[in-house]
């Protein structure tokens, strides 16, 4: 009998795997696209990440940070929310800060942070508009990746990597996303990740009963 308190143990789930996360569970979850795990192993001097609404910008951002904190380095993050234009970290005693949506700083706040940069301060941004202009006219060398949609496998490491951080039991078999669902997730939201979890959290609040998370599956819950 399900436990009406918790009923994703039916699952073999510890909870909704695609709720809302933490920056810390972000982090962990994180799949990072080829082209910026092979920014992060090139090295650079300072990184922005161009790409469309719910592309994965922000799992970017978090998960660079804490893979700078895991080498040692002093690293933050911040997200400036809509309608603010300050950031409200101190970066005085940081290697690297990671600003998420850092288009929307306004021109006092990017010489701040610019005269900060100056210092030895390495930047890591996500921005909708290429800030490669700002840094050229001050001489600093900055590395972009754009993020488009992702591939099938891309996709699939994903999805199946949710699964298996919110598992009761890591070890034991559990549910997967089959190739076809991911296709139909990626045909309907294109590259627009959060959107294709915003309608997988309502997926799995109406599952039943542990199954392969197949096309035929997610098109029961098409409205």
């Amino acid at each position: 009998m399900t436990n009406p308190y918790f009923p994703f143990h039916t699952l073999g789930l510890r909870c909704n795997p695609f709720r809302a996360l933490t920056d810390d569970e972000w982090a962990q979850v994180a799949v990072l696209p080829d082209a910026v795990r092979g920014a992060a192993a090139t090295g650079f001097d300072h990184l922005q990440i161009l790409g469309p609404l719910g592309h994965g910008k922000t799992t970017a951002l978090l998960a660079l940070t804490a893979r700078f904190r895991n080498e040692g380095a002093r690293a933050a993050y911040e997200y400036l929310a809509e309608g603010e234009t300050r950031f409200t970290a101190d970066l005085r005693e940081l290697d690297l800060f990671a600003l998420d949506e850092a288009w929307r700083l306004d021109e006092s706040e990017r010489a701040r942070l610019f005269s900060l940069i100056s210092k030895g301060l390495r930047l890591v941004v996500s921005s909708h508009d290429d800030l490669s202009p700002t840094f050229a006219r001050r001489g600093l060398s900055l590395t972009t990746v754009r993020l488009g949609p992702p591939g099938l496998d891309h996709l699939s490491t994903v999805l199946n990597r949710r699964l298996a951080f919110f598992a009761l039991d890591p070890n034991a078999p559990g549910l997967a996303f089959t190739p076809d669902a991911a296709r139909h997730l990626r045909e309907r939201f294109g590259g627009n990740l959060r959107a294709a979890e915003y309608f997988l959290y309502e997926v799995f609040q109406g599952l039943m009963e542990r199954e392969e998370i197949t096309e035929e599956v997610l098109r029961r819950f098409v409205g």
